[in-house]
């Protein structure tokens, strides 16, 4: 019998050597794939990257990296490029950010998706998990981000004019300085959030959820927060002239020099109440 054991747990080493050297020359392939100048090729890449990811969780954080730095070199920050709501992204980078936000996350909860300073105007993500993901200073405008979980991400003066986030999960992200022009917000959880100096003008934020978010300096000058709930948010020198605020709840905010355009649109007295507790 101690033969027999011996000999089946030997033969299992075997095959975990032999499916691990298999996984091994996969990814050597999608890679070598991914520098292409094929399109069909470099799109095989991305997907077998996929196939790995699902096949051997402990590969995830590799291919994370991988592929964030796949869409960094092939989609650099267009500085500013003109852009419009019918634009799109090239198919192979719209497949690889698509891969990373519709990946299991919880095998590599210490993988970081790294798009800093990428191009991703107009990519279109189904309820992607991106969260904690670092997105500063890319360009997203037009992004359809609907339903995302981008809690704890890092977002921070990136451009998201006309993006769609609306029913969001964005607790606790950093989107200091970013410009969030007619984008779309409605029944987001921004909760903590930091949009310190943020450009949110005509935003649509109806129904979202900004308790204690930081808007320090923050432009909200035609923004929709009809019901949306503001307790104990930062409003210090925030520009809310314009905005529609029936039926926010500003309880605790604090609105040291906040711009409104008349005492009478909000719904709780002026004089900055005590802040909401945590």
């Amino acid at each position: 019998m101690l033969f027999t054991w011996v000999t089946v747990g030997q033969a299992k080493d075997e095959i975990r050597l032999a499916e691990h050297g298999q996984i091994t020359s996969r990814f050597n392939v999608a890679v070598q794939n991914l520098g292409s100048k094929t399109l069909d090729v470099r799109l095989g890449g991305i997907y077998a990257l996929q196939r790995i990811m699902q096949d051997s969780p402990r590969d995830h954080p590799t291919i994370v990296a991988v592929l964030s730095a796949y869409v960094r070199e092939h989609a650099p920050d267009p500085k500013g490029a003109s852009t419009g709501a019918d634009h799109r992204p090239s198919t192979d980078i719209q497949a690889a950010v698509t891969v990373l936000a519709r990946r299991n996350p919880e095998p590599d909860a210490d993988a970081v998706v790294d798009l800093q300073f990428s191009d991703l105007r107009a990519v279109r993500l189904d309820h992607p998990h991106l969260g904690s993901a670092n997105l500063a200073y890319s360009d997203l405008r037009f992004a359809v981000l609907s339903y995302s979980d981008l809690s704890n991400a890092d977002i921070g003066h990136a451009s998201l004019s006309g993006a769609d986030l609306a029913d969001s999960q964005l607790s606790e992200v950093d989107l200091r300085g970013s410009t969030l022009t007619g984008s779309r917000l409605m029944r987001s959880d921004l909760r903590r959030a930091d949009l310190t100096g943020a450009e949110l003008a005509d935003a649509r934020l109806a129904g979202a959820n900004l308790t204690r978010a930081n808007l320090t300096g923050a432009n909200l000058t035609g923004a929709d927060l009809s019901g949306a709930n503001l307790t104990g948010a930062n409003l210090t020198d925030a520009n809310l002239t314009l905005a529609n605020l029936v039926g926010a709840n500003l309880a605790g905010a604090n609105r040291t020099r906040t711009k409104f355009t008349t005492e009478s649109d909000l719904s709780v007295p002026a004089e900055t109440a005590p802040a909401a507790p945590d």
